[in-house]
């Protein structure tokens, strides 16, 4: 049997609820731990000890600090989709006041991005090198942004511009750069005048 065979095999896959709860233990600490500190600066004996666990019981649910990782990325995914998800329900403040969905929309990922900003600059690094991280950050990307263009298909005939999917996906663009502008950017001007500008862009773009 080869090494990854044998790590695989002793990694736990916990059925018995004191196990879940262990193994939830250690990923809340973990993503806390990653966000305060970040990826690089944290290391599994800090994870371990302040989850209240032998390093040894970690290393039986995880096999090393980029499994844990990936697990919490796949957390962090799905924390989006049910933001992403609640925001595109709101048909009916879409159709009353374009500039206030778009406002909602940029609000809540400036707000999730906010709460893990440390973690966020260090994926950014590790997409470049790590590939199984750049595979979640790209299909959290995509779904993102199919989500939104399937949306404002919705109201296509409200849109001005002829290639309505293109437009979309710019506009999209758009707000993804004005989240990481205010989060992330070393702003000389006040946050509140980039969002606003920044959705009148948008808005004046897709429908005059």
């Amino acid at each position: 049997m080869d090494k990854v065979s044998n790590i695989n095999k002793r990694v736990r896959k916990p059925k018995q609820l004191r196990s879940i709860n262990t193994k939830e233990k250690i990923l809340e600490v973990a993503f806390s731990l990653f966000c305060k500190k970040g990826y690089y600066n944290t290391t599994t004996n800090e994870i371990a000890k302040q989850a209240e666990v032998s390093i040894g019981s970690l290393y039986s649910y995880y096999k090393d600090k980029d499994t844990i990782l990936l697990e919490i990325l796949e957390l962090y995914n799905q924390q989006f989709i049910t933001i992403k998800e609640e925001v595109l329900a709101q048909a009916d403040i879409f159709k009353e006041d374009k500039k206030v969905w778009f406002r909602l929309l940029i609000d809540s990922f400036i707000k999730a991005h906010e709460a893990s900003k440390e973690l966020i600059r260090e994926l950014n690094v590790l997409y470049y090198v790590n590939p199984q991280v750049a595979a979640i950050l790209d299909k959290q990307r995509e779904e993102s942004r199919q989500a939104t263009l399937d949306y404002i298909f919705l109201h296509k005939e409200d849109i001005q511009v002829e290639d309505i999917e293109a437009a979309a996906t710019l506009a999209f663009d758009f707000a993804t750069s004005i989240v990481d502008r205010v989060v992330f950017g070393q702003n000389n001007i006040d946050k509140e005048r980039i969002i606003k500008t920044g959705i009148d862009a948008i808005y004046k773009f897709l429908f005059y």
